[in-house]
């Protein structure tokens, strides 16, 4: 059957939070309600595309709108499709039973409509979905082609990357090879959604700025265990050109207004060069626009960061992870030493770079030992913001196999919100004590290196704040130690018992996770 329209549906988020759809690789997380909604990058990269295969294209973005699921229903009945049209639907792994229900309603409500499931997480998720028979598609991988070629009537069979129902049960294509050119594909169509609505905090002090994200590259070769990148997008590094890059900025910022830009890459330094070229056209055509991205310490020299700098970089996240080299390894991460992660954290401060440190509790080979001097590695470093997340069996990862075989889970577990909740143990300690060692974590982190962003402006150059800043981060670094001191006493004083045995299935644990 060949398709005329596609309604492209990002669902309401589940009650009592907001979802994140693109955090984690694609995989997303939940936050709280009262969290700003933060935008699904392929859903508009996926509008792009139907629009230039001359498909019409509507969208659904209950998310940033707040839609309740009837509201949605109501929204797409009020289309009056008729024959025809495709509705593709986005799902996360924290959200895929409430995804599930809202397809549900739809189908209830305008029964004849073709429902389409795709996301990142969605290869290791099509037991759960087989589960239940309520869409009649489900594309694995980068959804652009398929959905394309399913709106076309292509053979199904030969549409690579799609499960879809017969009459008999499901069938599986084989796996579409993922896009290696990232230039023709063409840039996402913000317009189409509330983009306005997608704000980023300026600082603790400053309002906030309209910002959207932007993907340069996709996929990371280096394959940690926990983390999701390498199975969304895989381990071969794609990546876009220079100019290309330049002008789907041009576009955010003179066509919509943008103030910043998120390039939300896994590594976006991975090829220096390539990051100097896009800071130097950056420069060329005058663009004044602030942003911020992701990478590692030993992929940044001090030259790349200063040209970064002068090209409107106000931010970078580094993942630490963990102080010890060891653990490092244990996770498949390529060691990276304090003095590397202390010199790049100085290094972006002499060139008025914030930077942001994220770091994990609880991975395998952890101790208490190991887990307090990572703490105190997170005071030392210096940089201007921290996380503390928990180590997280994300399904399709490494570290998901390892939890399975160490009998932590069961083969099938998913249901995780973020990684901000402890859900395992590992091989020195259990689920339980992990999760009082992060809580003690966070108790460091909010108060005493964050200070609730009290003092935290790095923006801000005027001789007395700069002076009640050094006063704040002097007395944060030595309430910090007398805190680690009094947390070193009381973790060590504590029976500590062995890991846990029970094995925690999705039965056992509704909630979860986050970076």
């Amino acid at each position: 059957m060949r398709f005329k329209r596609a309604i492209i549906v990002n669902p309401p988020h589940p009650p009592g939070y907001v979802s994140n759809k693109d955090s984690m690789g694609g995989f997303g997380q939940l936050f709280p309600r009262g969290a700003p909604p933060f935008p699904p990058l392929d859903l508009p990269y996926l509008a792009a595309y139907l629009l230039r295969e001359d498909f019409a294209v509507s969208v659904i973005e209950a998310g940033a709108l707040d839609l309740s699921s009837a509201e949605v229903c109501d929204a797409i009945a009020s289309e009056d499709p008729g024959d025809g049209t495709l509705v593709v639907i986005r799902t996360s792994l924290p959200t895929i039973d409430w995804d599930l229900e809202v397809c549900a309603q739809i189908r209830l409500r305008s029964p004849r409509l073709p429902l389409v499931l795709f996301g990142g997480a969605v290869p290791s998720l099509l037991f759960r979905i087989k589960r239940d028979p309520i869409v009649d598609f489900v594309i694995l991988g980068e959804p652009d082609e398929a959905v394309a070629e399913l709106m076309r009537g292509d053979d199904l069979a030969q549409i690579a990357g799609l499960v879809f129902r017969e009459t008999d049960g499901w069938r599986q294509t084989p796996a579409r090879k993922a896009e290696r050119d990232l230039d023709r594909l063409p840039f996402p169509r913000w317009d189409l959604f509330p983009h306005e609505r997608y704000v980023i905090p300026k600082s603790s002090m400053m309002g906030q700025m309209r910002f959207l994200p932007i993907l340069t590259s996709r996929g990371c070769p280096f394959g940690c265990s926990y983390c999701p990148y390498p199975t969304g997008q895989g381990l071969k590094w794609r990546y876009r050109s220079p100019g290309n890059v330049v002008d789907e900025i041009e576009h955010l910022v003179r066509d919509l207004g943008v103030e910043y830009v998120l390039f939300r890459d896994p590594m976006f330094s991975l090829n220096q060069k390539r990051v100097v070229a896009i800071c130097q056209e950056i420069l060329r055509r005058g663009l004044r626009v602030k942003w911020g991205c992701e990478t590692r310490v030993d992929c940044l020299e001090e030259p790349t960061i200063a040209i970064m700098a002068r090209a409107g970089c106000t931010g970078i996240n580094f993942g630490v992870e963990s102080s010890d080299p060891e653990i490092q390894k244990g996770v498949d991460r390529k060691p990276i030493l304090a003095p590397e992660f202390i010199n790049a954290v100085n290094v972006c401060r002499r060139h008025h770079i914030r930077t942001f440190a994220f770091f994990i509790v609880g991975l395998p080979g952890d101790t208490v030992d190991t887990i307090l001097n990572t703490i105190r590695f997170a005071v030392d470093i210096g940089a201007s913001w921290t996380q503390f997340t928990v180590a997280t069996p994300f399904i399709g990862t490494k570290l998901h196999q390892w939890a399975v075989g160490h009998g932590f889970i069961a083969p099938d577990h998913y249901k995780l919100i973020s990684s901000h909740e402890g859900s395992i143990g590992n091989e020195r300690l259990s689920a339980a004590q992990i999760h009082r060692l992060h809580r003690f974590a966070q108790i460091v982190q909010r108060n005493l290196i964050n200070r609730r962003g009290i003092l935290k402006n790095e923006s801000r150059t005027n001789p007395p704040y700069r002076l009640l800043k050094a006063i704040a981060d002097a007395v944060g670094r030595l309430a910090a130690g007398a805190c680690l001191w009094a947390g070193d006493v009381y973790f060590r004083r504590q029976s500590w018992r062995g890991p846990a045995d029970a094995i925690i299935s999705n039965s056992t644990l509704g909630t979860g996770q986050t970076r």
